[in-house]
């Protein structure tokens, strides 16, 4: 039966007792665990009490971890897994932590979604083939963000979109020659996520073409 040696209290963020075992173990545990289970030095617990403490502060401390980076900005709740798994978590600690947070709504990676393209619009406009892939990089199943992406896409069409973004290229580049600049505006343009249809209509819209390229 493990039985507490001694107990030391480190305050830092977030505060942690380091536990001293008779096996000469020394674990890290929230006061959360410590309260719950009545740490004190003598104090012992069965082989399963012993597990189910391990597993508890672990799933614990993994929603800590989690609630640190949601307080950074927004997360996916597949960056979340990956960040913490980093972090040294096992996998079967992290899930119930996840759950934990997504039954109250901190993870949701449908409102994720709408937030990051909502942003990404009004900070860095680009094409729906770039959020998409932007969106699948943090690990957001297509059936949750793509209705999303159709509906910002529907206010706000793409080639409107594609338009803003040539208007202000060719604004900061108009003392560049024709051909360069052309050049440029294409490359661009395909860097955002528009393809070459909707590259080729913009530039016949700027002039910059006498007509749409095959």
């Amino acid at each position: 039966m493990p039985e507490i040696i001694h107990i030391e209290f480190k305050r830092r963020r977030p505060e942690r007792f380091i536990v001293y075992w008779d096996s000469g173990e020394e674990q890290i545990f929230s006061p959360e665990t410590a309260a719950r289970y009545g740490f004190a030095p003598g104090k012992s617990f069965s082989d399963e009490e012993y597990r189910q403490i391990l597993r508890e502060d672990g799933v614990r401390r993994a929603k800590d971890q989690a609630l640190k980076y949601l307080a950074i900005r927004p997360h996916s709740r597949k960056e979340l897994l990956l960040k913490i798994l980093r972090k040294g978590y096992l996998p079967e600690l992290i899930e119930p932590a996840l759950n934990d947070l997504q039954k109250v709504d901190l993870i949701n990676d449908e409102k994720f979604s709408r937030q990051f393209i909502h942003d990404e619009l009004l900070l860095r406009p680009c094409g729906k083939n770039l959020l998409r892939e932007k969106l699948l990089s943090r690990g957001v199943p297509p059936a949750i963000f793509q209705p999303i992406l159709e509906e910002f896409f529907q206010q706000q069409p793409q080639e409107e979109v594609a338009r803003e973004i040539a208007e202000k290229f060719l604004a900061r580049h108009r003392h560049v020659p024709l051909p360069k600049r052309r050049e440029k505006l294409i490359r661009h343009l395909q860097g955002k996520g528009f393809d070459w249809e909707m590259v080729n209509r913009v530039l016949l819209e700027a002039k910059l073409i006498d007509r749409v390229e095959e």
